[in-house]
């Protein structure tokens, strides 16, 4: 009897732990350029930006890369807005490159402002509902040279599987989990149905 309960409680706690594991960050990206500009301008710059909303959400990373602009970057932020306005800056970069920036805005550092989500909430909710962007500025164009508004990289749940796709193989922790019951079994068998 010791035995089984030794299993059942290992067993209750593996269980536990996909629950906890399932929240995963959530990646956005977009391409920037300066036609998506509002107004539009005419530049040969283009970039690629990828946002992640960390598992906790406690922050928010970036990767942006770039090239072609008319000179050095002057800044780089995620702006409030969507993709026919310019809105206001709601995350600043701490530092733009003549080829990208890459960085890390915590929640605490969250300040909010005039025509800005009130909260670290709202942050989320805009750039999860698409209305928040990447924009490069630059001397020449200051209001901005690029830009790309943020889309979730996660398929639609809407979307249809076709029955000819072949399933993926399962995670190892999906595996860490049959193997978790298929322990339960084999222990209530010889333990306590003998």
């Amino acid at each position: 009897m010791k035995r089984f309960a030794v299993f059942l409680a290992a067993g209750l706690l593996l269980l536990a732990v996909p629950a906890a594991a399932l929240a995963a960050a959530e990646v956005f990206t977009a391409k920037l350029s300066g036609g998506a500009q509002v107004p539009p301008v005419v530049v040969a710059g283009t970039g690629k930006a990828t946002v992640t909303i960390a598992a906790d959400e406690n922050s928010i990373s970036w990767v942006v890369t770039y090239s072609g602009l008319t000179g050095d970057p002057a800044a780089g932020h995620i702006h409030f807005g969507a993709a026919t306005a310019a809105g206001p800056v709601m995350i600043p970069f701490a530092a733009v490159t003549p080829t990208g920036s890459t960085g890390t805005f915590a929640k605490g550092a969250y300040a909010g402002g005039a025509g800005l989500p009130a909260d670290w909430a709202g942050v989320l909710k805009a750039i999860r509902d698409g209305n928040a962007y990447v924009n490069i500025h630059t001397a020449a164009n200051p209001p901005g040279e690029i830009r790309g508004q943020l889309a979730s990289t996660a398929a639609p749940a809407t979307d249809i599987v076709p029955i000819t796709s072949i399933p993926e193989a399962p995670a190892p922790l999906g595996i860490l989990l049959i193997a978790t019951v298929f322990g339960l079994a084999i222990g209530v068998r010889r333990f306590v149905l003998r």
